[in-house]
């Protein structure tokens, strides 16, 4: 049966990769949902082509660019749509790495502190709201929202992150967006989850500009206090995350509506084994 996917923020990186994998199935239509098409270098090379694949326009950040994203999808696919797949977000290192010190002032933090908010949190609740209507008409009804550990008490508290503070605040915001959505369209038989990738590198598709930037002191902090853990600390390929994330995309059932998805080798996946080990030495089981 055919089957078709919108993937918002789908110009480099993990986008990129949904795109790629989606359309390479058989009876697959893809919308790539960006926010400049033309200067979307990559994604336009990976496509060039491909006649079930749709660039359409689309600014997670404004409300009226999303309405039109909608619009346009729904005329080329029939007014309908199977599952769309929330991937933009602001993730550059130098934005993501800074916790509440980093900033000159507190005009400074609050000011980038809410651009951020804009793109993480309302992001997807711009997506969800506009693109509503086709997914209803749709058969499959899945909505996802790429999430991400650092936006969860537990990957906080047990890595000692004090810092990725606005990342992390509007990462969780999101998560509980995506969860009021899932018990909101539970009724009308949808499957709505966030699922993270875990950790993927994604310099293969980033503009030169970006490409030889110094790696914050603060990642690579994270990463020892990961490794000395006993948690994964190496970055997966976007092929395999996405690879990962697609089986379980496409086994979800409406049991599993409002979860949050660790689908690929990432602390929150590892972290649960790690705590029934510690305990099951503290009380002497093997």
């Amino acid at each position: 049966m055919p089957t078709s996917y919108a993937i918002v923020g789908a110009s480099r990186g993990i986008g990129l990769e949904f795109v790629r994998q989606l359309s390479a199935r058989p009876n697959t239509t893809v919308y790539a949902v960006v926010r400049n098409p033309t200067s979307s270098t990559f994604l336009n090379e990976a496509v060039k082509g491909l006649k079930n694949v749709h660039i359409i326009t689309g600014d997670v950040e404004v409300p009226e660019s999303m309405r039109g994203a909608a619009e346009a999808v729904g005329k080329l696919s029939g007014g309908k749509l199977d599952c769309i797949i929330h991937n933009a977000a602001k993730m550059d290192l130098a934005s993501m790495m800074k916790g509440f010190d980093s900033y000159g002032s507190l005009e400074e933090m609050d000011e980038a502190m809410i651009d951020m908010f804009r793109i993480n949190s309302l992001g997807p609740i711009h997506t969800i709201a506009t693109f509503l209507p086709l997914l209803r008409a749709g058969s499959a009804k899945k909505i996802v929202v790429i999430g991400s550990e650092g936006g969860t008490t537990d990957f906080i508290k047990f890595l000692r992150v004090d810092d990725m503070a606005s990342y992390g605040m509007t990462k969780a915001a999101q998560h509980i967006a995506t969860t009021k959505y899932a018990m909101k369209l539970a009724p009308e038989g949808f499957t709505v989850v966030s699922v993270s990738p875990g950790l993927v590198d994604t310099t293969s598709t980033m503009p030169e500009s970006e490409k030889n930037l110094p790696e914050p002191p603060e990642v690579a902090r994270l990463m020892a206090n990961a490794k000395a853990k006993g948690l994964p600390a190496g970055a997966q390929l976007p092929q395999s995350a996405v690879s990962k994330m697609l089986r379980a995309v496409d086994r979800l059932s409406p049991s599993q509506n409002g979860e949050f998805l660790s689908p690929t080798m990432n602390p929150l996946k590892v972290l649960p084994q790690i705590m029934m080990n510690r305990a099951a030495m503290l009380v002497g089981r093997k």
